[in-house]
């Protein structure tokens, strides 16, 4: 996030790779995702985690992230006078992509991302316990939840819709 703040105070314009780079890593997934892999039932070896594998995952799964709320906030965020992968799109465009087509362009990374995750995940005899690579899976399907219509993180209305949905809807299980 530090780096994002440099970039606006010097109006500095980054490339779509040093957005990216620095974005999976300012979406913040890390402190969240990456404990909980220790407590998911199977042992999550030091090995593991230094594995290319391991980082894969999480780079994808926080790629997914960072490009669905792009495209969700983007308006918010443009108001606010910050960058993200949309608006940098058009910028790098030289005015040839409009807005549409970004979030269009946005869209395909984000399946392209999510369909390299999932093989991923689906990959056996791998190093990462298949435990621990679901739980990158649920967090990317979380994050698609979250930005499915709006930007579902900063909306109180959307926020506040499925906190209700899991705690007064119950589960209707098949008979």
């Amino acid at each position: 996030m530090m780096t994002e703040a440099e970039w606006q105070r010097s109006q500095y314009v980054p490339t779509m790779e040093e957005y990216m780079t620095n974005g999976v890593v300012s979406f913040a997934l890390g402190p969240i995702v990456l404990p909980a892999l220790y407590c998911v039932g199977e042992k999550l070896l030091g090995s593991a985690v230094k594995n290319q594998e391991y980082s894969e995952l999480f780079r994808l799964m926080s790629t997914c992230g960072r490009l669905l709320n792009d495209s969700q906030g983007f308006e918010r965020e443009g108001s606010e006078g910050k960058l993200n992968s949309v608006s940098l799109l058009v910028l790098h465009s030289g005015g040839s992509m409009s807005v549409e087509a970004a979030k269009n362009a946005i869209q395909k990374s984000i399946v392209a991302s999510r369909r390299d995750l999932l093989r991923l995940v689906l990959k056996e005899g791998t190093v990462v316990p298949r435990a621990c690579k679901e739980l990158f899976w649920k967090m990317c399907k979380i994050l698609h939840l979250f930005y499915f219509r709006t930007d579902g993180f900063s909306s109180p209305k959307e926020m506040a819709s499925a906190v209700n949905a899991v705690i007064n809807e119950p589960l209707k299980l098949p008979s």
